[in-house]
């Protein structure tokens, strides 16, 4: 193996160490002998990869990252990979690689996807390390390596053989360096997204897809919906998810329809899938479906007599005079059968009499049919039915007595009945559908019953609403009228409080009234007496003016006298002046007195106002809650 792949041209030390460790051919002949197609290492493949090494003579030694396997790594999984049921054991296997190198398609593919089997490559005394790279394009190309190997036995040839194939590795894996999980890396050769003119078939032989479609049509279609079989989705290859099982095909559907990286290729994958299923007259089986194990049944309709009839047989009974049959009559046949509600019976009669073959009719309607059916049915379960009777089972009890046989009759039956009869005494009847004469309307019975049975539930629960309403309406009527007559009785307390202070107040009014009166009057009479007072003060000046003797002294006397009329008048000017003022000065009063009392009246009033808009609102939600509650009781 070459060491320019990993660290450039090596030095002259370790030249002795790489012609220890590159394998020789005859290993590698050795190495392919020992592998088998059965070996057990399917079971466990061991992942080698590639580590980088730097030698001591090497001067940029390139570093590897770990990369995803290449779509080419998919090659050899056959149907094994994509639709074999016993994929699901080995979910957890990995791809096998041998430092860097991969299975290539120089491998026949066995035609027993069973027997494939992954090579235990030698790994050439390298360390392995856990990323799995992808696969060569050519794959190992043994013959070359061989043919090249035996005419120079010389390592320098193996190495330059690996320098190519690493090259071309190297290539490869530049090239996948560069996926990423969006359309964008699509839009090359293996994968056109421009889809649209291409026909199905060109379509099915992309790269991506040609290896699942090519495993579909190894498969039956009972293989194809098998809820266990596991699915890789090829959309994935080379990405995240490309090592996810799918079990059953639906959830690879569902997977196509809703990832969400490289959303073109899984919805072409998807469209692919559901064309191709169609195309095989299948489809995706949900899951929790079983798909083909068994076959439902099918409703036969089929041709009844109408109306019901029930054939009953063995009822006649003995001979009479004239050699003839007789039997059992209409009323009779009729009590004998009264829990089933015939209709009406009539009987057959011959040449010999009574044939003793008799017939049942109900009501031509699905109940009729289902009473005949019960009668018909009772018969068979005492072993007393048509086959019993046409076997020629016993007749009769022991003692004596007539066994009845009966069964449903059918067209047979009646055209036997009316073999001898003629014109109008022939049974009249009509053939109809089963599905129509008794299917439908017992169906239609069956729905209407229903329907009535929720009618009348609806019926009670709305008799029990209007029970319950009508019980709170008694309930709310007699509260409305307690509260009325309360609030009557209240109203007759308030007018008789209003009336007493009313009362009062009027008593208060007129007593302040008298008491002001008196004042008023006292006022009056100190001013009257002021007045004269005042007049006598005068006219007793003037009286001594008049007994002077002489006529200075009368001169002199009139002067004062003058002089204090003078006085007396303008004391009475300052005097009323003063009065009024003061009169203006109590009148200011009063009315401000008044002013402030009608004031606080319409303040009282107002906070009387206030806080009966309260009470009312404190009792009127109340009594509205009582009545709402009540009415959706």
């Amino acid at each position: 193996m070459s060491f320019s792949k990993w660290g450039g041209k090596p030095s002259n030390s370790s030249e002795k160490q790489k012609a220890s460790s590159t394998p020789t051919v005859e290993e590698i002949n050795r190495g392919v002998g020992d592998i088998g197609l059965n070996s057990e290492q399917n079971e466990g493949w061991e992942v080698y990869a590639r580590k980088p090494k730097n030698k001591g003579g090497s001067s940029a030694g390139k570093q590897w990252a770990p990369q995803n396997p290449s779509p080419k790594a998919w090659g050899n999984q056959n149907t094994k990979a994509w639709g074999h049921p016993d994929v699901g054991k080995k979910s957890g296997t990995r791809n096998n690689a041998g430092s860097g190198r991969g299975s290539g398609n120089n491998w026949s593919t066995p035609s027993d996807p069973q027997k494939l089997a992954r090579p235990h490559l030698y790994d050439g005394g390298f360390p392995s390390s856990a990323p799995v790279p992808p696969a060569l394009k050519n794959g190992w190309d043994w013959s070359s390596r061989v043919a090249s190997a035996h005419p120079k036995d010389n390592s320098q040839v193996a190495a330059a053989a690996d320098d190519d194939k690493a090259s071309e590795h190297d290539a490869e894996d530049n090239e996948l360096d560069f996926l990423d999980e969006s359309d964008d890396d699509l839009h090359s050769d293996d994968f056109d997204s421009d889809v649209g003119e291409m026909s199905y078939e060109t379509r099915k032989k992309n790269p991506w897809f040609n290896q699942l479609f090519h495993s579909l049509d190894s498969l039956t279609v009972t293989e194809i919906n098998e809820p266990e079989r596991q699915w890789h989705c090829p959309a994935c290859k080379g990405g995240p998810g490309a090592i996810e099982w799918f079990t059953g095909l639906q959830s690879l559907m569902t997977h196509a329809k809703t990832k969400g990286l490289r959303v073109k290729i899984h919805r072409e994958l998807a469209e692919l899938l559901e064309e191709d299923l169609r195309q095989r007259g299948t489809s995706v089986v949900p899951p929790g479906e079983v798909y083909g194990r068994w076959g439902g049944m099918e409703f036969k309709d089929k041709e009844i007599v109408w109306p019901p009839m029930v054939i009953i047989m063995n009822t006649r009974l003995d001979k009479d005079e004239n050699d003839k049959w007789i039997g059992m009559g209409n009323q009779e046949l009729l009590e004998y059968f009264s829990s089933y509600a015939a209709v009406k019976a009539r009987h057959s009669y011959g040449p010999q009499g009574h044939r003793g073959m008799s017939l049942l009719i109900f009501e031509a309607s699905a109940v009729g049919y289902i009473e005949a059916d019960r009668l018909s049915e009772h018969f068979s379960e005492n072993g007393r039915n048509r086959d019993a009777w046409e076997r020629r089972s016993a007749r009769f009890y022991p003692g004596g007595k007539r066994l009845l046989y009966g069964y449903m009759a059918d067209k047979k039956d009646i055209d036997n009945f009316n073999q001898h009869s003629a014109g109008k005494s022939k049974l009249k009847f009509e053939m109809r559908s089963y599905k129509e004469a008794v299917w439908n309307p017992a169906k239609q019975m069956r729905e209407d019953n229903q329907q009535l049975i929720w009618f009348k539930n609806k019926a009670a629960k709305h008799q029990m609403q209007a029970k319950a309403l009508e019980e709170s309406l008694s309930l709310v009527s007699e509260k409305h009228r307690q509260t009325l007559e309360e609030n009557k009785i209240v109203r007759l307390k308030t007018k008789m409080h209003h009336e007493q202070i009313k009362e009062e107040m009027e008593f208060q009014e007129q007593f302040f009234k008298d008491q002001i009166k008196i004042i008023h009057d006292a006022r009056t009479a100190r001013e009257d007496n002021f007045e004269k007072t005042q007049q006598e003060q005068r006219e007793m000046v003037k009286q001594s003016n008049a007994n002077t003797a002489s006529v200075e002294d009368h001169r002199v006397r009139a002067e004062k006298v003058a002089k204090f009329i003078k006085l007396q008048d303008k004391e009475m000017e300052e005097f009323v002046e003063e009065r009024e003022n003061l009169m203006r000065t109590h009148d200011d009063r009063i009315a401000a007195l008044r002013r402030k009392y009608w004031e606080e009246e319409v303040e009282l009033e107002r906070k009387f106002d206030l806080e009966l808009s309260k009470l009312m609102e404190k009792y009127s939600p109340k009594q509205s809650d009582e009545v709402n509650s009540s009415g959706t009781m």
